[in-house]
């Protein structure tokens, strides 16, 4: 999902989103449809950045958490881990954009106490 990632940067974001849903269906046939995988949560939470970026919000939290379930699967649900904590970061900051200030609260809350966990008090993550 790379070269999704250099389009989505470049804002070619139709061509992005084609990458991305391609990338997205070829991994869940390799990885398996109901399998988590940390490679399907990459793509998912990659799409949902694209999706945030066309405006469509909905669309975006329905990825994100998704997103979020699987990482939380595949890493350990009672586990920090950095990859859990950078989706939850990023589903914060959808919720803050559709105005739920005390959901995207809680997100970043939760997140800022893995980070601490995963990397210290000290660092500036």
């Amino acid at each position: 999902h790379e070269l999704g990632n250099v389009l989505l940067d470049r804002g070619d974001l139709d061509s992005a989103e084609k990458l991305f849903r391609e990338c997205l269906e070829m991994k869940r046939k390799v990885y398996g449809e109901d399998t988590p995988h940390a490679e399907v949560a990459a793509t998912l939470h990659q799409l949902g950045r694209l999706l945030q970026a066309q405006g469509d919000l909905d669309g975006a939290e329905k990825l994100y958490r998704e997103c979020l379930e699987m990482k939380r699967k595949v890493y350990g649900e009672d586990t920090p881990h950095a990859e859990v904590a950078a989706t939850l970061h990023q589903l914060g900051r959808l919720l803050q954009a559709q105005g739920d200030l005390d959901g995207a609260e809680k997100l970043y809350r939760e997140s800022l106490e893995m980070k601490r966990k995963v990397y210290g008090e000290d660092t500036p993550h």
